[in-house]
């Protein structure tokens, strides 16, 4: 099973347990747009809200009609830290703007939050400690400068790659857009990916010491 998650650094006009407490009084109902459901020994929240798709059907006489379907959608939080908060957001939509929107008119002035995104070097601070690490594929963009030309690179292997022999494509100003990872500890497997975007991917028996040691990492980022 693959857990998907992203991180956000936080900023609040009170303390964790009153900022629960005052989303706990926009409770989630049925009846409403939007809630939330609060748990606040565990200091996690769960964000529901509607949204609405259009479908169109055509009937015998080939006349077209848009239909409103409304859903509801929710997503999961977790605050981390004490002194310096962090979101964890498991399995997120493409946009949290209706999260973000409801916390901000919520809290007002003095809230913030901006999204944190998990690099190749956070991913490898992050994992340096176990006994075996694997280096499976390798998303690059740059440029070529001997040609005058922008390229993209993918790279797979399911032996490793080492990341020397790709100074071997010579490319100028590369960044890395996604990449994954297999680590092994005492036995135990794991594998983490992570994209530009944001989204990091972990998955094996090594995901809950995995996902601890990159957001001790994400932590350790904050307080500098």
């Amino acid at each position: 099973m693959i857990s998907r998650f992203k991180w956000y650094a936080v900023r609040v006009p009170c303390s964790v347990d009153e900022f629960l407490q005052k989303l706990a009084q926009s409770r989630y109902d049925p009846s409403l747009n939007s809630g939330f459901i609060v748990n606040i020994p565990e200091r996690s929240f769960q964000f529901f809200w509607r949204t609405s798709i259009y479908a169109t059907s055509i009937d015998l006489d080939g006349i077209s009609k848009q239909n409103e379907v409304v859903s509801t959608c929710s997503q999961r939080v977790t605050l981390l830290g004490t002194d310096q908060l962090m979101f964890r957001m498991e399995d997120p939509p493409r946009s949290s703007k209706e999260l973000l929107n409801s916390l901000d008119k919520i809290l007002g002035f003095g809230f913030s939050c901006e999204q944190i995104f998990v690099t190749d070097k956070i991913v490898k601070d992050s994992i340096k400690s176990f006994q075996t690490i694997t280096l499976n594929s390798l998303k690059l963009s740059g440029s070529i400068s001997s040609i005058a030309a922008t390229a993209r690179v993918e790279i797979a292997s399911k032996v490793g790659i080492d990341p020397e022999s790709v100074e071997g494509f010579g490319l100028s100003h590369s960044v890395v857009d996604a990449g994954s990872y297999s680590v092994r500890y005492k036995g135990l497997t794991g594998q983490v990916g992570f994209t530009r975007t944001g989204i990091c991917k972990l998955s094996g028996d090594l995901t809950p010491r995995v996902q601890a040691y990159i957001e001790t990492t994400l932590m350790a980022g904050l307080k500098k």
